[in-house]
């Protein structure tokens, strides 16, 4: 098969979906020789992402000061010049004139249901999203709660839901080197004994109820809180919080933390804290199990279904239960060792490699058959 991915997303090298994107395609070219990859993006890719010289880069431009015109017009030409037999969108709006079956990943539909989360631009964008579900040969879902959302309020589309889990990545695993540790601990100026937070900071990873919970736990815990992440859509509100919090002093933010830091990160602190409102899938939940790091996160969206046994979930509405959940991490030895030995082996459930073989069903399934 000839496969077009659009990549473009990995023009900005950040969690989510770049994340995806990139280990996809690391995965698909390590069990995959057999098929020709063709790479779209409308700028040059940045160098050292580990992809193989035999995975084409094509660069589509396009006259037009309006950046999306290069997909929807100049990408559905520079396909049939290319002659694919199948397109995947890792983020879901196809190209209108599409030529060939499209296969899209839906990662939540958090834009659809709870719009109040997003930004105007991706809740305006997600208006959409009914068009191209019903467009896409196959869609494949990121968990089983994101497809179940789809059947529920697109059940016309359901015949061609595909789920596939995301992976975790092979780097993380407990660090144990003391100088990896310590210069990690240096470079963030991490605190002796912690929770750490990790993801982008915005309405929908629930900042103000755990901040909340935080300063009502505080005085009878020798945690800090570190909030690992850049900055989203409302970050200024919740950077206010934490200004005018009565435990400021005990609230680190490390800004946005390189890839190859996290490990070490999560290696260092008690636990990880990620009481989120809604995930399709919820990858540092795993990231955090593989590396031994004991989890409380949240009981809803897909976060059970990734966490299964080895993570404490907690009501993320409930400021008490966060409250209350923390005290359990920060004052429970054994639960602690009880969750730090589970998540391993639950991470290990989840890996790339699985990922890539899963989604290259997908791809032959959309090139041969109907549209269900």
């Amino acid at each position: 098969m000839r496969i077009g991915i659009k990549v473009s997303p990995l023009t900005v090298l950040r969690a989510g979906i770049p994340n995806y994107i990139l280990n996809l395609l690391r995965s698909l070219a390590a069990i995959d020789d057999r098929n020709s990859y063709f790479l779209y993006t409308n700028r040059p890719l940045p160098p050292g992402l580990g992809i193989p010289s035999r995975f084409v880069q094509v660069i589509v431009r396009y006259p037009c000061p309006w950046i999306q015109l290069w997909y929807q017009a100049g990408l559905p030409f520079r396909m049939r010049r290319d002659r694919l037999d199948l397109f995947h969108d890792p983020v879901y709006p196809l190209p209108v004139a599409l030529p060939v079956p499209g296969v899209i990943t839906v990662h939540d539909l958090s834009g659809v249901t709870e719009p109040r989360l997003h930004s105007p631009r991706v809740a305006l964008a997600s208006r959409l999203l009914p068009l191209h579900l019903r467009r896409a040969r196959r869609i494949i879902a990121v968990s089983e709660y994101t497809a179940s959302e789809v059947r529920r309020l697109f059940p016309d589309t359901a015949g061609k839901i595909r789920v596939v889990h995301q992976g975790v990545s092979k780097g993380f695993r407990p660090v144990d080197d003391p100088r990896v540790l310590s210069d990690a601990a240096a470079e963030y100026g991490l605190p002796d004994r912690f929770m750490l937070f990790l993801g982008t900071l915005e309405p929908r990873k629930n900042l103000e109820r755990l901040l909340e919970s935080f300063g009502s736990v505080a005085g009878s815990i020798p945690h800090h809180l570190v909030i690992a992440g850049g900055l989203g859509w409302k970050y200024r509100g919740l950077l206010r919080k934490i200004e005018d919090h009565p435990r400021r002093d005990r609230i680190l933010l490390t800004g946005f933390v390189r890839d190859r830091d996290l490990p070490a990160l999560l290696s260092l602190a008690d636990f990880l804290v990620y009481p989120s409102l809604l995930e399709g899938f919820g990858l540092p939940v795993l990231e955090a199990m593989a590396c031994g790091t004991p989890v409380l996160t949240s009981s809803v969206s897909s976060l059970p279904e990734v966490a299964g046994d080895a993570a404490l979930l907690v009501d993320p509405l409930s400021v008490d239960a966060i409250s209350s959940g923390l005290m359990r991490m920060a004052g429970d030895d054994g639960l602690r060792d009880s969750l730090s030995g589970r998540g391993p082996l639950r991470a290990a459930e989840f890996t790339w490699e699985r990922t890539a073989s899963l989604t290259l069903e997908v791809y032959r399934e959309a090139a041969g058959g109907p549209a269900s």
